[in-house]
């Protein structure tokens, strides 16, 4: 039975792009926090379904809560950045991105013991124009990157990509493997499944479908998912009509379609993988 990768990339329910327009950094700390309890609902539901997961953490999250990571690393999952501040990498200059990575890798790192190994690009945010931030990682010392999406989408997506797990950069005797985002293929289109929105919006038949799909072809699912995925009492903004439904629909039976998918399949983290086939 494959292992399909199960992966969380753990911010605060302001921190995502359709609604961080609304809270300038300088605000963040005055926000009433909600990210540990609903880290703590997941990790919950993992133990019970024995599966294990990559948590893609913000450095500011690990900085302002730091009992968080001490939560994740105690349940046996593996940290990997989210970067620092959860600004998408095409509103970085390549200085910047080497510093938001370079400061996230060290907060977490110092707070969970553990050496970083991977990165998730905030909104899915390394594109062709952004390839030149794999070197910025390789020479950071990561050893993976799963941030590309293989879809055409309005706000990332590189829809030529391939959909199996490849070497993105070799430097040196140094690799950079990237692990990009499932896509099951139909009526020749790469059609998304894994996780965000698409979790909520598609019935469990039909991600159950991608799943067994991608695994048909011998390849894992990866599976992603946000905190705040989980909090039908999370502050509620006006988004407008299509926004709305992309950021807050059935967040409120979210857990239960993820609890049958834990039954279903096999999951575990990024490192797990990587550590199974370099033996």
């Amino acid at each position: 039975m494959i292992e399909n990768i199960l992966s969380v990339d753990i911010e605060e329910w302001f921190h995502p792009e359709a609604v961080q327009y609304q809270f300038p950094t300088e605000i963040w700390s005055e926000q009433t926090g909600r990210v540990d309890e609903n880290v703590e609902k997941l990790l919950n539901l993992f133990d019970e379904k024995n599966a294990k997961a990559t948590f893609f953490t913000l450095g500011w999250v690990a900085k302002e809560y730091p009992g968080i990571i001490k939560k994740i690393v105690d349940s046996g999952h593996e940290i990997a950045t989210h970067g620092l501040m959860h600004r998408m990498v095409t509103k970085l200059t390549p200085e910047e991105f080497e510093k938001d990575l370079g400061e996230s890798i060290k907060i977490l790192e110092d707070t969970s013991g553990q050496k970083i190994l991977g990165f998730r690009a905030p909104t899915f945010s390394i594109v062709e124009e952004t390839f030149w931030a794999w070197e910025i990682m390789l020479k950071l010392g990561l050893i993976y990157d799963s941030s590309v999406y293989p879809i055409w989408h309005d706000r990332y997506g590189v829809p030529d990509a391939p959909r199996s797990v490849y070497t993105a950069l070799e430097h040196e005797g140094n690799s950079l493997t990237e692990f990009p985002m499932s896509t099951m293929r139909l009526f020749g289109k790469n059609i998304p499944f894994g996780g965000g929105g698409y979790l909520r919006i598609f019935p469990n038949w039909f991600t159950r479908m991608g799943i067994k799909s991608v695994n048909k072809e011998g390849l894992p699912a990866i599976m992603y998912m946000h905190p705040w995925e989980f909090d039908p009492e999370q502050p509620k903004l006006n988004l407008g009509k299509l926004q709305s439904l992309r950021h807050y629909y059935n967040i409120d039976k979210n857990l239960s379609k993820l609890g049958q998918l834990l039954d279903e399949f096999k999951w575990t983290s990024f490192k797990n993988v990587i550590e199974k086939n370099s033996n």
